[in-house]
């Protein structure tokens, strides 16, 4: 039910807030190091994924996101190997512009992820939660630095840092 309420509200303030901002988008790419937990096993796994990020930003304080990606090194957990093979998800992103160089933010959202462990494939779907923040560079230019705990399951914990870049247009 809350993960209902909360796709729900993600996407009612992107179609509400993103028809007055659509000048303010950006695109970018990022690097993770993610680590995979798998409950019932003691050893966990890490993983690199890169993906990609589509965003509008609806004021100086708020923006939405959408971000695509796959796992591009894998690893073994007691031999059986452990691969992320795609995730998805919508986001909004709150923060406070510091100077005209320093965007801290909070993340919240909705991701999908599909994870295979030996011959064992997993789709999960999990609010997520991150920190992060942009670093204006100049020409519409931002390094991103980023936190996000992708998935939190039962069965599986996914999460990691990331680096990345983006071109607001």
């Amino acid at each position: 039910m809350f993960k209902k309420i909360v796709t729900t509200s993600i996407t009612l303030a992107a179609l509400t807030l993103g028809s007055h901002a659509l000048a303010a988008n950006y695109v970018g790419g990022n690097i993770s190091a993610m680590n995979y937990e798998r409950d019932g096993v003691s050893d966990d796994a890490d993983l690199v994924a890169l993906y990609g990020r589509l965003g509008t930003e609806f004021s100086e304080n708020f923006s939405g996101e959408l971000r695509l990606g796959t796992g591009i090194d894998d690893d073994k957990i007691y031999g059986r190997k452990v691969k992320l093979n795609h995730m998805y998800g919508a986001y909004v992103r709150g923060g406070i512009p510091i100077a005209q160089t320093f965007y801290p933010y909070a993340i919240v959202g909705v991701t999908r992820a599909k994870t295979k462990f030996g011959s064992t494939s997993n789709t999960e779907s999990d609010i997520s939660l991150g920190l992060g923040t942009d670093i204006r560079m100049g020409n519409g230019l931002d390094l991103n630095l980023e936190y996000m705990n992708y998935l939190d399951k039962s069965r599986a914990q996914l999460d990691g840092f990331s680096i990345g870049l983006s071109k607001r247009f």
